[in-house]
């Protein structure tokens, strides 16, 4: 395992990938080659030595406006809750657009697993996280429990399918289901020493299905609603036209696009808690001058 310095030596940039300042996780990227050397330094380490750790693992980094400062402003609430939290983006790797998404959830599973990490939050970039509303999904203390997902578009695709979509209503407080919208979901590692790899690809319904095969129910927590803004979808729903005009604008997206990581609105470094970097990226850290 080489160590930052011998990179160095060599001529190779290293940077921290763990995006979070107060993250206790640290790993470093081989800039351009997607390697990775962790536990370089002395004070680096997973938070695997923590009961309670958690791994807050996205699904891309292709934001939708508003929701980084959610998941910062959730990561500093969490944090402050005594939870020790790291970050992780999980990137598109994959050569096929149906298995991005797939791909990017298995890499997060298993990155979470073999690190030592007790829970680990997938989170897409659609979503509007509250500020409790990992420390309400941990405190069910169940192996797999997902939030009440409001569609803000209330724009549910054509039923393609005889299984329709699991209405639940708020306020009804922790409900097993079959299966769930899979917009935030937060698991025990431990459930994926026995989960296929397979399960991570197919629709939100296929993947209840191999979680109900190892006797493990959904809970969706009912009394914590997260916004997402555009809501569950189906490529084949689509007519061929519009599935290929909606492909094309994702790809300029991922070779085109900023990746939003602005800061709330109205935002005032001197009198809120949080920073700006020099890019203007957004961490929700405490601020030491108030």
């Amino acid at each position: 395992m080489a160590t930052r310095e011998e990179l160095e030596a060599l001529g190779i940039e290293v940077i921290d990938s763990c995006t979070h300042p107060q993250t206790v996780a640290m790993s470093y990227e081989i800039a351009g080659k997607g390697l990775y050397v962790l536990g370089d330094k002395k004070d680096s380490r997973f938070p695997h030595v923590f009961p309670e750790s958690v791994l807050i693992a996205p699904v891309g980094n292709l934001w939708d406006e508003g929701g980084w400062w959610h998941l910062q402003d959730m990561m500093l609430y969490s944090t402050q809750a005594g939870y020790p939290i790291s970050l992780h983006e999980m990137r598109d790797t994959s050569p096929l657009p149906s298995q991005a998404i797939g791909l990017m959830r298995w890499q997060a599973a298993m990155f979470a697993r073999d690190a030592g990490i007790e829970w680990v939050l997938m989170v897409d970039n659609d979503v509007m996280l509250e500020k409790d509303t990992l420390v309400r999904l941990l405190a069910h203390d169940r192996p797999v429990v997902f939030p009440l997902i409001h569609d803000l578009l209330q724009e549910y695709p054509p039923e393609v399918t005889p299984i329709s979509f699991p209405r639940l209503e708020p306020g009804n407080g922790l409900i097993p289901v079959r299966w769930a919208v899979m917009s935030v979901m937060l698991f025990n590692t431990r459930v994926f020493n026995s989960l296929d790899s397979m399960a991570w690809w197919g629709n939100d319904h296929h993947f209840g299905q191999c979680l109900n095969y190892l006797g493990h129910k959904i809970y969706v927590d009912t009394d914590t609603v997260v916004p997402v803004t555009s809501g569950p979808t189906r490529g084949a729903s689509l007519e061929y036209d519009a599935y290929w005009e909606a492909r094309r604008t994702f790809d300029h997206r991922l070779k085109h696009e900023q990746r939003d990581r602005r800061p709330p609105p109205d935002f005032d470094p001197e009198t809120d808690d949080g920073w700006l970097d020099e890019h203007g990226c957004y961490f929700a850290v405490k601020n030491e001058k108030k």
